[in-house]
């Protein structure tokens, strides 16, 4: 069901998820790779959710001076809710397909690391890692015993 919600969010979203992994591109190589600041945050324009009625997503990219235990790029996914619409039927995992949609290809792996909840939602924080080619994956040796 994820693959293909994001999926959906791509062909719906195509030009404004390019848009949005540039800014964050940019960003990081402009005004942290050169010292400018130690992070910097883009954001896309509101949207409906795709699959639940009477919600709304917001969807902020960060990127930061990375260290050996932080990511480069983060996501936070909010999703919140219409005064009319009820918690419990909320097909919550759809911010998991707008963080893989961000994400855009293979070279990134989506990592969640937590949420929140808010009074009309909840926020999902997501970290994009970048996978190594296969071509630098060295698989490890066992010690003989």
């Amino acid at each position: 069901m994820i693959s293909t919600l994001t999926r959906r969010i791509q062909a719906t979203c195509a030009d404004e998820l390019s848009l949005l992994r540039r800014q964050m591109y940019s960003l990081a190589w402009q005004e942290i790779r050169e010292g400018g600041v130690e992070g910097a945050a883009t954001a896309m324009a509101r949207k409906a959710s795709c699959v639940n009625h009477g919600v709304s997503v917001d969807v902020v990219c960060f990127a930061q001076n990375a260290t050996l235990e932080d990511a480069p790029f983060m996501i936070s996914v909010a999703m919140h809710l219409h005064p009319d619409r009820r918690s419990g039927d909320v097909y919550w995992e759809e911010a998991d397909a707008w963080a893989h949609a961000v994400a855009g290809h293979e070279w990134f792996r989506v990592e969640p690391r937590g949420r929140l909840e808010t009074l009309d939602g909840r926020v999902f924080h997501y970290a994009l890692t970048e996978k190594a080619p296969a071509a630098q994956i060295v698989p490890l040796e066992t010690p003989a015993v």
